[in-house]
């Protein structure tokens, strides 16, 4: 009996020893899951430094001489000086800032959740020194950055393009037997904040998005004021491809001419 007692307490030690480890591997690598710097390809773009004391953060810039502005932010894996193009050929009536993120582009530095959400706050008022009207918007990870400095800004309007509810229940999720709420440095928390977002607000959803469950957007809207949400799914689309669709470009141009108000 007392031989049996050994193996079962070998094996809760082995067990007990191997989740420990799994949970030290995921608290020390979990960062490199959820960003993926992208160096700057488009070196045709206009290129802003805005250096906010703790970092130079990089904007990659296009239609300056406009009135009206978009704030950028994008994917955790996007390289926005490319993205810059298709916006300027779509949006050619506003000014375009596109952040790249903290080690991505040209920026320094290490993207962190409270760094990026610092970035983004000093970008915008800087910005604002130039446009009187400020639409931001924020592409997946993108789109808790852009909630993150509506709340507190209150924006023109803002449009968050395959949005979640945060990023640790989409990990809770994935992995149920982690303790995630104790192990995640960086949980952007977007349905925390929504309540106190203001602004006009449109959310852009992908019809078969395999990366952001539909559960985890519907969770976000549901926090968002209905008063000013406006929630379009854009059919026959992924993660990926929902800019390649039509109504994906007619949306935006559509709410960004309700919420404008000066030409």
């Amino acid at each position: 009996m007392s031989r049996l007692r050994q193996m079962l307490l070998t094996i809760i030690v082995l067990c007990a020893t191997a989740y420990i480890g799994l949970c030290l591997f995921f608290f020390l690598t979990q960062r490199s899951f959820i960003y993926f710097p992208r160096q700057r390809q488009n070196n045709g773009v206009e290129i802003i430094k805005i250096d906010t004391q703790q970092a130079i953060v990089e904007l990659s810039a296009g239609n300056l001489k406009n009135n009206r502005a978009v704030l950028y932010f994008g994917g955790n894996a996007e390289d926005v000086s490319l993205s810059l193009t298709e916006y300027s050929l779509e949006l050619s009536d506003v000014a375009l800032y596109m952040m790249h993120y903290r080690g991505y582009g040209g920026s320094t530095g290490k993207p962190t959740e409270h760094d990026l959400r610092q970035d983004a706050l000093a970008v915008y008022n800087r910005i604002l020194d130039h446009h009187s009207e400020i639409l931001i918007m924020g592409r997946s990870l993108g789109s808790s950055i852009a909630i993150g400095v509506a709340v507190q800004v209150n924006p023109t309007g803002l449009i968050l393009i395959t949005p979640f509810d945060s990023i640790q229940n989409i990990a809770q999720q994935i992995a149920p037997f982690l303790p995630i709420h104790l192990l995640i440095k960086d949980p952007y928390s977007s349905v925390q904040l929504a309540p106190k977002i203001q602004c006009q607000t449109l959310v852009l959803a992908a019809s078969n998005d395999g990366v952001v469950p539909a559960e985890n957007t519907k969770r976000l809207v549901k926090a968002l004021s209905p008063r000013i949400t406006t929630l379009q799914t854009i059919p026959e689309t992924n993660h990926n491809s929902i800019s390649v669709n039509t109504l994906y470009w007619s949306c935006i141009r559509r709410f960004a001419e309700n919420v404008f108000h000066t030409p």
